[in-house]
């Protein structure tokens, strides 16, 4: 079953409004593409420029070994988010050396997003829920209840982004370039249906009717012209407390450098959520999910005996791939 924002998951509705005086709806976007076109984007001048400071964070076992693959497809993200006027500036890796978090499911997404101090889990300092750099937590599976392969993960109007392993899954033909740019359009408070999304064309819709591109060239205003952003999006969009008018950071990485910095965590506090949310109108949990799974690559021989407290989550990766 494929979980849109109009089905939504009433037991997680229902735990969250319970623990934060908030409902966080989940919805998801399949694989799939279709037709239509949307409004042409809006032209922003260089004046008018806005950066979006982005912490990716790799999340590892719990001896820094066995670790999620991080792509950032920075220059996709760019030549996107451009047509707001938005760069997106990526900080420098952090590490979380956590077994917990390399399959995350839906509760797991909160701990990460909301427990705790600033700083945990792999988060920016500086970052706050509804304001400094996006937390974008690289992990190995998203799970859900569907056995559908779930892309990512993002929350409306507030602070996360999780991506699975999957978007780099080309050989299978899953593998999705646009991924990241459409969850941090989430955290930019956009949503599937709204301020213009909907259309094949655009880059918020969801992934049951979205045209990806597959590759630089497609997107807007090239070639299929698709990743379009709507007049309404980009107002919308550029309205968030999570942009600045500050320089991109010099040590943002290079697209092709993703080397880990490790970041030593202490035991993880267990704050919960009650007083913790912010009081702000239900926000959307937004993830793109797939049709099919894939067995993950075989590692070094040399590491098997490490990769033996993983079997299950390997197992149950590989048995839903062949249902």
């Amino acid at each position: 079953m494929v979980i849109t924002s109009e089905r939504v998951s009433n037991s997680l509705i229902c735990r969250l409004t319970v623990l934060g005086g908030v409902a966080l709806v989940i919805s998801s976007c399949s694989g799939g593409s279709g037709g239509g076109s949307s409004a042409t984007p809006v032209s922003i001048s260089e004046p008018d420029q806005l950066v979006l400071e982005v912490q990716p964070i790799q999340v590892c076992d719990d001896d820094g070994i066995v670790c999620a693959q991080v792509e950032l497809f920075e220059a996709i993200a760019d030549k996107i988010w451009g047509q707001a006027g938005i760069d997106i500036a990526f900080l420098p890796l952090n590490q979380l050396n956590d077994s917990t978090y390399l399959t995350t499911d839906e509760d797991e997404f909160i701990d990460l997003s909301f427990s705790g101090d600033a700083g945990d889990f792999g988060r920016h300092p500086d970052s706050t829920r509804t304001d400094g750099p996006i937390n974008l937590w690289f992990v190995d599976v998203i799970e859900t209840t569907t056995g559908l392969v779930q892309f990512g993960n993002a929350w409306i109007g507030l602070n996360g982004v999780l991506v699975s392993d999957d978007i780099l899954d080309f050989n299978n033909g899953a593998g999705r370039i646009d991924v990241i740019a459409h969850e941090l359009g989430h955290n930019l408070g956009l949503r599937h249906s709204t301020f213009g999304a909907g259309e094949a064309d655009n880059v918020m819709s969801s992934g049951a009717v979205r045209t990806v591109p597959e590759s630089i060239d497609d997107i807007f205003p090239d070639g299929d012209r698709v990743s379009r952003l709507t007049p309404e999006q980009i107002e919308r969009a550029r309205e968030s407390d999570f942009l600045t008018e500050t320089e991109p950071d010099d040590n943002s990485l290079p697209i092709t450098e993703a080397d880990a910095i490790p970041l030593l965590l202490a035991e993880h506090p267990t704050a919960t959520m009650p007083g913790k949310l912010p009081s702000l109108a239900p926000q959307l949990l937004a993830s793109t999910q797939a049709v099919a799974t894939v067995p993950e690559n075989s590692p070094s021989p040399l590491t098997w005996l490490l990769l033996l407290p993983l079997g299950h989550r390997v197992y149950s990766r590989v048995s839903r791939s062949k249902r």
